[in-house]
């Protein structure tokens, strides 16, 4: 192959197509987003405590695949909000746990359908069985990549 033409192979066109797409995701949830006073991750994280009680804080870094330092950064500013408490393990002084507040319960209750409808407005021109099978296509890639970096350690 001509090392000029390396943009016109699949895999690179994926990498570039995909990357494009990942920035505009961002953006326009960004902008969604900020119209309540949050952010990506905040997100992300509310929506982890929504469906448990209270989750350890290695934990929701792990769901939301962001550092240790990143999620004590997010839940001070969730906690500033009033939307997030964090405790301390009364078994375990060294662990820490994460929870919404009641304030955060209301807020996250009256947020839902107003992000419902977003995302719903977003994609209603948009073929949703084409949708879902861009879905599984992509789990499925992402599954068969995992697996291949494991086996390995490496890719290459």
């Amino acid at each position: 192959m001509n090392p000029m033409d390396i943009h016109k192979a699949a895999p690179f066109r994926f990498f570039v197509v995909f990357n494009k797409l990942n920035k505009t995701l961002q953006q326009v949830l960004k902008d969604h987003f900020a119209a309540y006073q949050l952010t990506p991750t905040e997100f992300a994280v509310l929506d982890a405590l929504a469906t448990h009680d209270k989750l350890p804080i290695q934990e929701i870094g792990a769901i939301v695949l962001i550092t240790s330092g990143a999620i004590t950064h997010v839940l001070r500013s969730l906690e500033k909000k009033g939307l997030v408490l964090r405790k301390q393990s009364s078994a375990d002084k060294r662990m820490y746990y994460a929870q919404l507040t009641e304030e955060g319960k209301a807020f996250w209750e009256r947020f839902v359908p107003h992000h419902q409808a977003y995302v719903r407005q977003l994609f209603k021109d948009y073929d949703l069985q084409a949708l879902d099978a861009l879905t599984d296509q992509l789990k499925a890639l992402g599954l068969f990549l995992l697996a291949k970096h494991q086996a390995k350690g490496e890719i290459i």
